[in-house]
């Protein structure tokens, strides 16, 4: 067998790196003419080509030296090329790049006829196959007779210059974006996933301790909406001054890691006790199994799969710019820094800084709520106008150490404390009673709270919502903590909804965080379906749902009330669907596996609704 040049490998690679870059032009369709963006996203779309491509060259590179035959290099690039167009034609549709989901949507029973293609479709399909191999396999024998011919030299300077000219471009592109996410230049954030594989650079936490810069404090450069790839919402809202009386205040009290049932009489008498004149949820799951996808879910109405687009947009809820519009106060609260995650760049992008209490100055994570708590209620007794506000409560104790004051060690025996990395089912008991206690003091703050407001009279017009981001594992199925699976200690969280002059019900069907917005915007006069601006339903509704979603960094859950399937959403994952039963063991049934894969199927059109 003749041996391959290893200048017919570098030239073949060239120029699949040009034709890869002519190809995916189309992505630019969604980048608009401003020229800072337009050069941003050039740079970004070269320095991204280059990384993948200087991987790629490492690999061919052992190819070469194990004296593969060229049709290996042929297939490689073939198969890359492919991988390339779908990836182009799936993110025109859906906005996002090839992952399970998207897998699934092409394998599954069922996923072809969703996307309705039609014959010719299906002809251009087999088309763009054929004369990929013929380009690669015609380009690669053009290259090898030049080679043959002349030789081809690289000498170090050469090489040097090129490294240089690489790395400039690397250096030009994560700077920009860099220095974007730090100021909040939506015009390039939300570009962070526009290319596959794309690895985005933030430097915040850099910048403030080693420049003292306040992130909270940096600028705002707000996107055009027609250049937004949101459709959020997808309707302008319309509203109704006869359905509105007086605009009511809202509350919304969530407990880091508050999972279903800790909502009793013993860890949770003052919730539990509220309860008696509110609407109670028992099936009710967040949007996420970490506190990122949960409280987006809560102040969007839209699936965790949404929050890059968000967070690269700036884009804030829909929910408080309606708030906004009706001249509320704000007052947010919580007991950690609301910059990470970051909700000061999603949730409250636009709500001013002197609204937002999140650095009170205790040392001890109890002590940081009771300050919050004290401070809201310091704010409703001196509250003088007749001004709605909305204030949101965050509280942190029942969240990682699981702190809590000595006076309330109800649940024994306990722990002052423990090594996360040695604990087991077998010792986890008194770190599960140091968690309880922790969630049977913020109970009592809210006790506090709910009987100030009771004591001033603010309960005959303020909706209070009772909840929690996100839920607590302890090796019950498996798992420590959150963030690590859809099992319902981690996503399945408690949900009291107070509203005036509603009785008491109790409520059993599949609810989500999602359905807040919705039941809330029609006490604001809002005549929009929910469709409209979210993607759940009014609570008050007798609708029952089939499942819910909840989402996480790079996965999402389908969730019902006998299986949970989990599928990922990333480039780098493309493993099929997982089905879990009620005990959060994998099921391996066919069928039923085939059935969740469906449903995924089937919902991917609502999904993906709110992208343009």
């Amino acid at each position: 067998m003749k041996k391959i040049k290893l200048s017919t490998i570098i030239i073949f690679i060239l120029f699949n790196i040009i034709l890869n870059l002519l190809m995916g032009i189309p992505y630019f369709r969604f980048v608009s003419i401003n020229p800072i963006e337009l050069f941003f996203t050039i740079m970004a779309y070269l320095s991204n080509t280059i990384m993948i491509y200087i991987i790629l060259f490492f690999i061919l590179l052992l190819f070469y030296f194990l004296r593969f035959p060229k049709i290996i290099y042929i297939i490689s690039f073939f198969i890359l090329n492919i991988l390339f167009i779908i990836d182009i034609s799936i993110y025109q549709v859906f906005r996002f790049h090839i992952n399970g989901f998207a897998l699934n949507i092409l394998l599954s029973k069922g996923g072809w006829e969703s996307l309705e293609f039609n014959l010719v479709t299906y002809i251009l399909i087999i088309l763009a196959v054929i004369c990929t191999f013929l380009l690669e396999y015609f380009a690669y024998n053009k290259i090898t007779k030049l080679t043959e011919t002349k030789e081809y030299f690289l000498n170090f300077r050469k090489i040097a210059l090129l490294f240089a000219g690489l790395f400039l471009i690397v250096f030009i592109d994560k700077g920009i974006f860099a220095y974007a996410d730090l100021h909040n230049i939506s015009y390039i954030t939300r570009h962070s996933r526009l290319f596959p594989l794309y690895q985005s650079l933030t430097i915040n936490k850099f910048a403030n301790k080693y420049f003292n810069i306040e992130i909270d404090k940096s600028i705002h450069i707000k996107l055009d909406k027609k250049y937004s790839g949101l459709n959020y919402p997808k309707m302008k809202l319309e509203f109704s001054d006869a359905k509105i009386v007086k605009l009511p205040n809202i509350i919304w009290i969530l407990t880091d890691s508050f999972r279903y049932d800790m909502f009793n009489k013993d860890v949770t008498p003052n919730t539990h006790e509220f309860s008696k004149k509110s609407s109670v949820f028992y099936s009710h799951y967040s949007g996420g199994n970490c506190s990122r996808f949960g409280v987006f879910s809560l102040f969007y109405g839209l699936n965790g799969y949404y929050w890059n687009s968000v967070l690269g947009e700036r884009q804030s809820p829909l929910f408080l710019d309606v708030l906004k519009g009706f001249n509320y106060d704000f007052k947010i609260l919580a007991s950690s820094k609301l910059n990470f995650p970051e909700f000061t760049k999603t949730c409250f992008v636009d709500i001013p800084v002197d609204k937002i209490f999140d650095e009170p100055l205790g040392d001890t994570k109890y002590k940081k709520d009771e300050i919050i708590a004290n401070e809201f209620i310091k704010y409703i007794s001196q509250k003088r106008d007749n001004k709605p506000f909305f204030s949101f409560i965050f509280f942190d104790s029942a969240h990682g150490s699981y702190d809590f004051p000595a006076d309330f060690e109800k649940f024994k025996p306990t722990v002052t404390s423990f090594n996360y990395l040695l604990l087991n089912k077998n010792n986890i008991l008194p770190v599960f009673n140091r968690y309880k206690n922790a969630v049977y003091y913020d109970d009592f703050l809210i006790g506090k709270i709910i009987s100030n407001l009771t004591q001033k009279g603010f309960l005959k017009n303020t909706i209070v919502v009772i909840s929690a981001d996100h839920g607590e594992a302890f090796f019950e199925k498996g798992f420590y903590g959150h963030n690590h699976g859809f099992c319902d200690e981690q996503v399945k969280v408690p949900l009291v909804l107070y509203i005036p002059g509603h009785k008491h019900r109790e409520y059993f069907k599949l609810t989500s965080h999602n359905d807040i917005i919705p039941t809330i915007m029609p006490f604001l006069g809002c005549e929009n379906k929910p469709e409209d601006y979210s993607q759940g339903s009014s609570l008050l509704e007798k609708n029952e749902r089939e499942f819910v979603l909840s989402s996480t960094w790079n996965e999402i859950a389908s969730i019902d009330k006998k299986y949970t399937a989990v599928m990922s959403f990333e480039t780098y994952n493309i493993r099929g669907i997982k089905t879990f039963d009620s005990n959060y063991q994998e099921v391996f049934d066919k069928k039923i596996t085939e059935n969740m894969a469906s449903r995924f199927v089937n919902a991917q059109k609502e999904i993906m609704s709110f992208f343009k």
